[in-house]
């Protein structure tokens, strides 16, 4: 099973709690600067904000989720062993 990399960005509780769920079921959070995130999940205020993080993940045509849409391809990327469609 290969590992999913994940970029979390936001300290929302409905984040965290996605967060917390991944960690669980083997999926890896990483820095925003690390080349191997498959997606990058954003809460609204980080979204809403264009902080200098979200820019930066957009430059590197990262795609960036919402909560509700992360754990949407998270519960689908553990369904299929960790072997995400991106």
């Amino acid at each position: 099973m290969q590992t999913l990399k994940v970029v979390y960005l936001g300290d929302s509780a409905a984040l965290r709690e996605l967060s917390e769920w991944g960690d669980r079921h083997g999926v890896q959070a990483v820095e925003s600067t690390d080349d191997e995130a498959a997606c990058a999940v954003v809460d609204q205020t980080a979204m809403s904000a264009s902080t200098r993080a979200l820019k930066r993940l957009r430059e590197r045509h990262l795609p960036c989720l919402s909560v509700s849409r992360g754990w949407c391809f998270l519960a689908s990327a553990v369904g299929r062993g960790l072997n995400p469609v991106v």
